[in-house]
């Protein structure tokens, strides 16, 4: 399952390199574990609670809330 959209940073990236994001405009939340690539993990690892980022997410795994960003662009900083 992908899915494309704007979300916000809720929690910025861990120290696992984990992120918590706030799906726009139903706000869902999801945890990205794992990056399709080095652009798409710096764009969030950059992040600060509050920035709004547009990603293309792929779910990890068949339980849980576990996504994989395979691609990011920051749209909005704080």
């Amino acid at each position: 399952m992908n899915r494309t959209g704007k979300y916000t940073v809720v929690k910025p990236c861990n120290d696992h390199g984990a992120v918590t994001l706030r799906d726009h405009p139903r706000n869902g939340t999801f945890h990205v574990v794992e990056y399709g690539d080095t652009d798409a993990e710096e764009a969030l690892a950059e992040a600060e609670t509050g920035s709004v980022v547009r990603l293309e997410l792929e779910r990890t795994g068949r339980r849980g809330n576990a996504w994989r960003a395979a691609a990011a662009e920051s749209i909005e900083s704080l």
